[in-house]
């Protein structure tokens, strides 16, 4: 019945998805691409870094596909009939930059508004309890702060998320900064800007944006601030290059992995 009356009213057109809005797949990565980890990344790239700030969903902790199917069944849920696939691409995007170019009719913010909430209560109350932190994520983070480096996270998720995610970790003792959705923070270039600032990074060349989409990329570029990707958003290497990563590893782990742990040297004469 809302489907129904959402026709009437023009926000969607016979339930499916308009070919003018979806001119994009993301590539599908191989598992060849997978298993090469970050061999186009040398140690210096890694290592040489002041500080590194972290998205945190795709990132740190494992939403991608999660996320992905909710969106999916959600919006179905309002007869707006969208693949995994088609969702996908706007990985990245914040939630509601995701529906403004979904939407037939984003200016109707109402609908919009609606949709929103029920993404968000529905995140909030069957996602999040399920979500895992990804492999190597609090590896990662105690290897930066070991090393003197200073760490930040940035998410478009609320206070009330970053907490959960936070527990997640568990990696508080790790990190510096924390920023989150805020209205003085409500896009990731304004995130990654304020995590920048709050690190106290006066070049944000010497600092890194770890990130899963290249969206992520395309932010640090506007930033001037080097970017790595992350296979974990499950988009190609290719695709994460070309938007300007300078590196791509697996995962957190696979990034841990090209570290070097400056205590490592005695550890092992111990």
């Amino acid at each position: 019945m809302v489907a129904r009356r959402m026709r009437r009213r023009g926000w969607i057109k016979g339930g499916t998805t308009s070919p003018a809005t979806l001119d994009a797949r993301p590539s599908h990565q191989t598992f060849s691409e997978r298993s090469r980890g970050a061999s186009t990344v040398t140690e210096m790239q890694a290592n040489d870094a002041q500080a590194y700030v972290f998205d945190i969903e795709g990132t740190l902790i494992d939403t991608a596909l999660p996320a992905l199917n909710l969106w999916r069944e959600t919006l179905a849920e309002f007869g707006f009939n969208f693949t995994t696939a088609d969702l996908h691409r706007l990985s990245g995007m914040s939630r509601r930059e995701v529906l403004a170019r979904l939407l037939v009719a984003e200016e109707d913010r109402e609908v919009s508004d609606f949709v929103l909430n029920k993404f968000r209560i529905r995140y909030r109350n069957e996602l999040l309890p399920s979500l895992r932190a990804l492999p190597g994520a609090r590896s990662l983070l105690a290897k930066l702060k070991r090393r003197g480096v200073k760490v930040a996270l940035a998410t478009a998720a609320d206070s009330e998320e970053l907490a959960q995610y936070r527990d997640l970790l568990k990696a508080d003792d790790c990190v510096d900064v924390f920023v989150c959705q805020t209205d003085d923070a409500a896009t990731e270039l304004d995130r990654l800007a304020t995590a920048l600032r709050q690190l106290g990074m006066a070049r944000p060349d010497e600092a890194i944006y770890v990130g899963d989409t290249p969206y992520d990329a395309a932010v640090a570029s506007a930033a001037q601030t080097r970017s790595f990707g992350l296979l974990s958003g499950h988009f190609a290497r290719a695709d994460l290059l070309d938007a300007g990563c300078i590196a791509v590893f697996l995962d957190p782990q696979g990034l841990s992995d090209a570290i070097i742990d400056e205590d490592e040297p005695t550890r092992k004469a111990a």
